[in-house]
């Protein structure tokens, strides 16, 4: 019983991986380690073009962030703060920096940007997590039960 008082509403679930799909995307932005076997990829091998690659990725995150808190509800837009968040942040601690598979651009913008999108990872965390109501069920709006 106490259990059920804890769960979080199923918007805010679908919102949450609905915000990590494109996340680890931005994750995988620069990755030259990987071959891509798809005919329409663009090898980039300057610095200059892994940074334009991140930026353009950030760029379809912040829309979709914008999108998602436009057009729908307060708890599906959480969840998709808490996917991103927690992609970001924990995809780069352990895949990134434990065990060394990839890195964002295989610079030394890495260096920056990494520790940067952790923390953004971890202020979408918090945002979302703690923002987030818990109703008890009998409260909760009468959708779909």
């Amino acid at each position: 019983m106490l259990w059920s008082k804890r769960i979080i509403s199923e918007t805010f679930f679908v919102g949450l991986l609905a915000g990590a799909g494109p996340t680890i995307g931005l994750c995988q932005g620069g990755n030259t380690q990987i071959k891509p076997v798809l005919a329409f990829m663009v090898p980039v091998d300057t610095s200059a073009g892994k940074l334009a690659v991140v930026i353009l990725a950030v760029a379809f995150l912040i829309g979709f962030i914008l999108w998602s808190k436009q057009t729908k509800s307060a708890s599906f837009f959480r969840g998709v703060l808490a996917g991103m968040g927690f992609v970001l942040s924990v995809d780069i601690v352990l895949v990134h920096w434990i065990f060394g598979l990839h890195h964002i651009t295989n610079t030394q913008m890495d260096i920056v940007l990494e520790p940067l999108f952790v923390v953004l990872g971890l202020v979408f965390l918090w945002f979302s997590i703690t923002r987030e109501h818990h109703y008890p069920q009998e409260l909760r709006p009468n959708v779909m039960r």
